[in-house]
């Protein structure tokens, strides 16, 4: 039996998973919409922006994070992006149990921020439309 083969093989799975196609397919529909493309760099810009300063042992302002804050909220509310987002969170979380089985048969102990999340759904709240259709009650 080869390690690499085996590898090779548990790749092609992945790839070949529900998880992984979800996840292609919201990256691309986002990628053609121009308007979720255009909030979600956004959200990445800020994000990598307080992602440096902790790095470089700054401390972000309240004014930063609350802007951060505004931004996910604002993203939260396209459907694109939040389908986009519970594709990543459903991909990673069968990283997670891959790295576990993996880690499991090594006899290694994952840290407590290593282990896969529980089967819940993320935080992202969906959001209910603000607009009014005729013959439809709030």
């Amino acid at each position: 039996m080869s390690v690499k083969r085996k590898a090779h093989e548990l790749a092609k799975a992945i790839t070949e998973s529900p998880e992984y196609e979800r996840l292609l397919k919201a990256r691309e529909v986002v990628d053609n919409r121009e308007a979720a493309k255009i909030m979600l760099q956004d959200l990445e810009k800020k994000q990598k922006r307080l992602r440096e300063k902790y790095v470089s042992g700054e401390e972000p302002s309240e004014a930063e994070l609350a802007d951060l804050q505004k931004t996910m909220e604002l993203v939260s509310f396209n459907p694109y992006i939040r389908d986009l987002f519970d594709a990543e969170f459903a991909f990673s979380r069968m990283m997670a149990e891959v790295w576990e089985i993996i880690a499991e048969a090594l006899g290694l102990e994952l840290p407590e921020a290593q282990a896969p999340a529980e089967k819940s759904e993320p935080t992202v709240s969906k959001a209910s439309s603000k607009l009014w259709i005729p013959g439809r009650d709030f």
